[in-house]
C-alpha cells in the first residue's frame, strides 16, 4: 500500500532526527563531565565512552533488531526503541552516578538500533522507488538541519550545567502522539527464518561502513586540528561543522532531481570528487578561515553520500528481508563510526592530522576516478 500523505512523511522525518540526536547532543558536555567526576580514575577515557558505547551497541544489536522487525512487524519495535531512547538518553539529566549514566548510554544504543532499523524498513515498505527518492531528499535535509540544531542547543545548555543537554533526549515524548496517529503497520511479508546476508547487498554494506569511516573524521579529528594545530577556540569546531552541515542540508534536498539524471555510481563518483577536494583544502589550510573554503565541498559530498547509500540499499533489498537487511546496514554505518578514530590514529600519531587529510583526499580522488570510468563503461 502506497501512502504518501503529508502526516506520514512528517512522522518519518521526526523519527529520522533521532539518529543524529543520539550521537552529537552531549559532545559539549564531555569536558565538563570529566571535570565533575574527576575523582574517578581514568575519567577522561571513561567520559569518551559516553559516545562510543551507544555506537558499538548499535553496531552489534542492529542485525538482531532487523530479525525482530521482520518477524514481529515494524511499529512495535519502533515504539519500544523510542521508549529506550528516551529513558536511556535522558538518564544523565536526572541521574548523577557516572556508571549508571554509562548504562543509560548502552540502553540508548539498543533504542537507536530498533529505531533506525524500523524506520529504514518502513520507508521501503511505504514508498515506491520514485517517491522514495523524493522523500529521502527531505530526510537528508531534515537530518542535517537536526544536527545543526542539536549540536548548537547542546552547546548552549552545557554552558549552564553539564547535565542539561541530556534533557534533549526527552523531546521524542512530544513526537509519540503524532507517530501513533500517522504511522500504520505495513502489509506483513512472509517471514523467512534464515539469517543469510544477501550477496548483492555486500557492496552496499561495505560502502556504508567506508562512508561513515570518512564522515567521522570530522568530529574525531577536526577539534584537534582547529585547537591544537591552528590555534582556534573550542566553539569554532561546532561553527565549522554546522556550516558544512548547512551545505549538507541544501544538497540533500536536491537528491531526487539529481537521481533523475544520474545513476548511483555516477553520483558516488561526483561525491567522492567533492569530498577529495574538501579534504585537500583542509590539508593545506594555515588558518581557521581557510577551513571554511572546505565546508561547501565536504557538506555537499556528504549530503549526497548518505542519501545515495540508503536509496541504493532500498532499491536492492527483497521486501521480505527488509528488516534484517536494514539491521545490517545500520550496523555497517555504526561500525564505521566506531572504527574511524581507531583506523586513523596510527597515521595521525606518525605524520599529523593534516597529512591524514591529504592522504585520504588522494584515496577519495582515486575512488572517484575508478567509479567515473566504471560508469562510462
Amino acid at each position: 500500500m502506497q501512502n504518501t500523505n503529508k502526516n506520514l512523511q512528517i512522522a518519518l522525518l521526526m523519527v529520522a532526527t533521532l539518529g543524529i540526536m543520539s550521537g552529537i547532543t552531549i559532545v559539549s558536555s564531555l569536558p565538563l563531565i570529566s571535570h565533575t567526576f574527576s575523582d574517578i580514575p581514568n575519567i577522561e577515557f571513561l567520559s569518551k565512552l559516553m559516545l562510543t558505547i551507544p555506537s558499538i551497541i548499535i553496531a552489534l544489536f542492529s542485525p538482531i533488531a532487523g530479525y525482530i522487525i521482520d518477524k514481529w512487524g515494524r511499529l512495535k519495535p519502533l515504539y519500544v526503541g523510542i521508549a529506550l531512547f528516551i529513558v536511556g538518553g535522558s538518564s544523565g539529566f536526572y541521574l548523577h552516578d557516572f556508571y549508571v549514566i554509562l548504562v543509560g548510554r548502552a540502553v540508548l544504543g539498543f533504542g537507536v538500533a530498533l529505531i533506525m532499523t524500523s524506520s529504514t524498513a518502513l520507508i521501503g515498505d511505504y514508498f515506491s522507488e520514485e517517491v522514495r527518492h523524493t522523500f529521502m531528499s527531505k530526510q537528508g535535509m531534515t537530518t542535517a538541519l537536526g544536527g545543526i540544531v542539536f549540536i548548537s542547543t547542546g552547546g548552549l545548555l552545557a554552558q549552564i550545567h553539564w547535565s542539561y543537554p541530556f534533557a534533549i533526549y526527552l523531546i521524542p515524548i512530544l513526537f509519540v502522539p503524532f507517530l501513533l496517529k500517522s504511522l500504520y503497520e505495513p502489509e506483513k511479508h512472509k517471514h523467512v527464518e534464515d539469517l543469510e546476508v544477501e550477496p548483492k547487498l555486500l557492496p552496499v554494506y561495505f560502502t556504508a561502513f567506508f562512508v561513515m569511516v570518512l564522515f567521522y573524521m570530522l568530529p574525531t579529528q577536526f577539534p584537534y586540528l582547529i585547537v591544537n594545530t591552528l590555534g582556534g577556540k573550542a566553539q569554532t569546531v561546532g561553527f565549522v561543522i554546522a556550516t558544512a552541515m548547512t551545505f549538507n542540508a541544501l544538497t540533500s534536498m536536491q537528491y531526487a532531481k539529481i537521481k533523475g539524471r544520474f545513476s548511483y555510481i555516477q553520483i558516488y563518483a561526483a561525491t567522492f570528487t567533492l569530498f577529495a577536494l574538501g579534504l585537500f583544502i583542509i590539508s593545506q589550510a594555515t588558518s581557521i578561515a581557510g577551513l571554511f573554503f572546505a565546508t561547501a565541498p565536504i557538506g555537499m559530498g556528504f549530503g549526497l553520500l548518505f542519501v545515495n547509500t540508503n536509496a541504493w540499499f532500498l532499491s536492492r533489498v527483497p521486501a521480505h528481508k527488509r528488516g534484517r537487511a536494514s539491521g545490517v546496514l545500520t550496523s555497517s554505518f555504526f561500525l564505521g563510526q566506531f572504527a574511524s578514530p581507531i583506523l586513523f590514529e596510527p597515521i595521525v600519531s606518525a605524520y599529523g592530522i593534516q597529512i591524514l587529510f591529504f592522504l585520504v583526499s588522494m584515496v577519495a580522488m582515486g575512488i572517484a576516478v575508478v567509479l567515473f570510468v566504471k560508469s562510462r563503461l
